[in-house]
């Protein structure tokens, strides 16, 4: 949600729903971590980059209007309440983290590559004498959240049990960027004139992320499976940008971790991947079932 740039905005059909599609998101994985009363499949760094993202974006709460744009508060306030709410649930209500140290070396690159392009790319965009210290916070933020979802992929590639995530939430998730981009379209080519290269730009190359995934999960479940997916390595190897990023197989961090659970004969292991909650190699992205209670015990 582009509320923290200091440009008037201009509503259109396009920006309600992508604040609706990012809204929804948000309710969605709420309601799944305490439905499921468990954040598995839920990558903490993501949650705690999509937290930095708008901390630094909305730095304009602490000497805007409300009264100007009430819509905008509301939003700015919610996604930040939101965030440190599903970070809080994950480290001490549902505290339980299967993330390795490749994904955190993976979430600091993010962190610090996005803080050192930020200067860079206004210095190419907007010229060193246009834009201060709000600016660079707002095009840090920008530049990270299109990369945020990077440590959640890798983590859905190193984990084979279920999750609470599910195809609602990431619909929902993914649209809200391409609504933007439709946003910022008619924005262009209305009587607005209005044209943001950074976010267009970074806009877009999150959106290929969230594209390209979906693609190897939508495959996956119309191919494999019914009402669930399970996304592993041979998987991620159909994905053009994800494949690159996280699909490549590693030694040291491919360990596969499952829950507990006792031995099975070949019959009943064949049955239970075919029932799509359980993978060798990767994790069940879909919780349009509910998730077992007992695999969280």
């Amino acid at each position: 949600m582009e509320v923290g740039h200091h440009h008037q905005y201009h509503f259109n059909i396009f920006r309600i729903l992508g604040d609706l599609s990012h809204i929804a998101s948000k309710c969605i994985l709420l309601w799944a971590i305490h439905s499921n009363r468990s954040a598995e499949g839920i990558s903490l760094i993501t949650q705690i980059l999509y937290a930095a993202v708008f901390c630094s974006r909305y730095l304009d709460l602490f000497w805007s209007d409300p009264a100007d744009l009430p819509w905008n508060f509301v939003l700015k306030l919610f996604y930040i309440g939101s965030s440190l709410y599903i970070i809080g649930l994950m480290m001490r209500v549902f505290a339980r983290t299967r993330e390795r140290e490749k994904a955190w070396k993976m979430g600091g690159s993010c962190l610090g590559g996005s803080a050192a392009t930020a200067p860079l790319v206004l210095l190419i965009f907007k010229h060193w004498h246009y834009f201060d210290f709000h600016e660079v916070m707002w095009t840090f933020s920008e530049i990270l959240e299109s990369v945020c979802v990077l440590p959640q992929l890798l983590l859905l590639r190193q984990t084979s049990v279920p999750t609470v995530i599910d195809s609602f939430y990431l619909v929902t998730l993914g649209s809200y960027r391409a609504f933007y981009i439709l946003n910022w379209i008619v924005r262009y080519f209305g009587k607005e004139n209005y044209f943001e290269p950074i976010a267009t730009i970074f806009g877009i190359v999150q959106t290929a992320f969230y594209v390209d995934f979906a693609w190897v999960y939508w495959t996956r479940q119309r191919v494999k499976l019914r009402n669930g997916g399970v996304v592993d390595s041979e998987d991620l190897s159909r994905g053009l940008l994800v494949n690159r990023l996280v699909g490549r197989a590693d030694t040291d961090e491919e360990a596969v971790v499952t829950s507990p659970s006792t031995p099975q004969s070949p019959d009943q292991s064949f049955l239970t991947r075919s029932e799509g909650k359980w993978g060798s190699r990767g994790i069940s992205v879909v919780a349009d079932e509910p998730t077992p209670n007992s695999a969280f015990k």
